[in-house]
């Protein structure tokens, strides 16, 4: 039967074309310097930690070159998910593909046997236009027919930060047929995909754009969704189990209940919205009834209201899900160790904790209405009860100084999460802090910037300074991997104490990173050796992109 409406997940740019692209900025851009945190040197090449397995499973099982042992594409995309399950439940033929690299063979056969009315594109991670591109050139190659659709926040950013002169060149150089202008747009794709079915006009969808002879922007009529988290959520029984994998996400919440200084999030996602127990009981009962065994909650503040936390903590105990989980967690608003008690009963196994800075002065003026005693105590808590901790961290927001950056290793060192990371920070010109330049003399956008105390070159260094002094934590990265990958190594058959090894390991290969000579290279023949010593005692479940169990 033919499909109406195909949905496209992510599309991970290859990290040797990242690595190439960024190079040619020279060595002292801010997008190289962190791409140093983002790979290790193995046997002569340069793999961010996901290929470092896959590269490990792919000699331990003799398959081939092109065998995909790790993908963090195994867990489904929730975004393809959503829109997927969406059109299923108003009665539309629709399906799936996670990610575009691993599953090219499935994609093409979805194109053309089936041959989809419409083919959407969803964009959450891209912060450029490039990974789109490719994809809406890869569909019409494969499908000329099928009306290529992109949604999502790329769009909506291009919208927002692109002059209406350049705006029309932009879109049509994405190549695609219509683009969704809206911070849900589940309800607006259904519109859509009931006028082409219909063959009726575009005009009446609302939401929508697209390029007129290569230099017009026609908009529909502008009409902001606020679609219900209870009427909108997934309904996992229209999915096959074995087609999902162990490892599922899902979410309870839209938008954030905080104000953080350097995010416009709260403002683009609009008002906290919940959905209620009810929902989210019927989400795991059908997650549990799928074989997951890890589940993931995205929602930006998971805890937050607290008594509902309480609730979903207490439903996960009396159902007896048996599934590890995972969140965003607000530790410095949680006061006193019940709470913590009640996570490890539930089956807490990590936790994403977005600290930001290891010093108050610098809290105070990100607007985190946390203290570092808090996030202290929340991480002894944490760690007492074996629940993993993820802990983020920016280096150069408006305040920061060479003592505050000390401040923030003293912290990392004493509270000791399992994992953390520090990345330069963003300048975003619609985040708050924007409208406080003049009280810090900041200028310049995005990666390059200047305030009274530092500058996005002195951030770098920050974050080199702490990648090196920081010792009681691993170093996690973020390219293809970051948090999220905890639930997918655990999902694959991992142990705590393996995925902890893991980031061990390969941080004393990633310290070779920019060595030479022989003493280096020496050093890397001990540490490679060291990392396919300990896979060859892990024993993971067969990946669904090609991994080999040994006998």
């Amino acid at each position: 039967m033919r499909l109406d409406c195909l949905v496209i997940g992510y599309n991970d740019t290859p990290f040797g074309r990242h690595l190439d692209l960024v190079s040619r900025k020279g060595g002292q851009a801010i997008e190289y310097r962190t791409a140093r945190h983002d790979h290790v040197r193995f046997d002569g090449q340069r793999l961010p930690y996901m290929d470092l397995l896959a590269e490990l499973d792919r000699r331990r099982s003799g398959a081939g070159t092109g065998h995909v042992g790790f993908h963090i594409g195994e867990v489904p995309n929730l975004a393809a998910v959503y829109l997927t399950s969406h059109l299923r439940q108003h009665g539309y033929e629709a399906d799936f593909v996670s990610a575009f690299r691993p599953e090219q063979d499935r994609l093409t056969a979805l194109l053309t046997d089936r041959d989809p009315l419409i083919t959407i594109i969803t964009t959450t991670f891209y912060v450029s236009p490039g990974p789109a591109i490719e994809l809406v050139e890869y569909v019409r190659q494969q499908n000329p027919e099928t009306m290529v659709v992109v949604g999502g926040p790329l769009v909506a950013n291009l919208i927002m930060d692109t002059d209406s002169a350049t705006l029309p060149w932009v879109l049509a150089e994405i190549g695609a047929d219509v683009y969704v202008h809206d911070g849900q747009g589940e309800d607006t794709l259904r519109k859509l995909v009931e006028a082409v079915r219909g063959g009726q006009s575009l005009d009446g969808v609302p939401n929508l754009l697209w390029v007129r002879d290569g230099e017009t922007v026609v908009r529909t009529r502008r009409i902001p969704e606020n679609n219900s988290l209870d009427e909108c959520a997934v309904e996992w029984s229209h999915f096959d189990g074995a087609d999902l994998g162990p490892v599922l996400q899902t979410r309870t919440a839209r938008s954030c209940a905080f104000k953080c200084s350097f995010c416009d999030y709260p403002v683009r996602a609009g008002a906290l919205s919940l959905a209620s127990l009810s929902t989210i009981e019927r989400e795991l009962d059908a997650m549990a009834e799928l074989g997951a065994t890890d589940v993931v909650f995205i929602d930006d503040t998971f805890n937050v209201p607290l008594p509902r936390f309480v609730d979903i903590c207490q439903l996960m105990i009396r159902k007896g899900y048996g599934f590890r989980w995972y969140s965003y967690f607000r530790c410095g608003n949680v006061r006193g160790s019940e709470m913590f008690d009640l996570m490890a009963s539930s089956g807490c196994a990590g936790v994403f904790l977005g600290i930001e800075s290891g010093d108050d002065t610098v809290l105070k003026a990100m607007n985190k209405s946390a203290s570092v005693d808090r996030y202290r105590n929340g991480i002894q808590r944490l760690n007492e009860r074996g629940i993993m901790s993820f802990a983020s961290f920016i280096a150069g927001f408006p305040g920061e100084t060479e003592q505050t950056v000390q401040n923030t290793i003293d912290f990392v060192n004493d509270a000791a999460p399992t994992f953390f990371r520090i990345e330069p920070w963003w300048y975003n010109h619609r985040a708050p802090i924007h409208q406080q330049a003049a009280q810090y003399a900041l200028t310049g956008r995005d990666f390059r910037w200047r305030h009274a105390t530092m500058d996005s070159a002195g951030a770098c260094d920050a974050v080199d300074r702490v990648f090196a002094e920081v010792t009681e934590s691993s170093w996690m990265p973020m390219w293809n991997f970051d948090f999220w990958a905890l639930p997918y190594l655990r999902g694959r058959g991992f142990s705590a104490e393996q995925v902890v090894e893991l980031h061990r390991l390969a941080r004393d290969l990633m310290l070779l990173n920019d060595g030479d000579g022989k003493a280096a290279e020496a050093g890397r023949r001990i540490a490679e050796r060291a990392l396919t010593d300990w896979y060859a005692g892990v024993d993971v479940r067969p990946s669904r992109y090609g991994s080999t169990r040994l006998a």
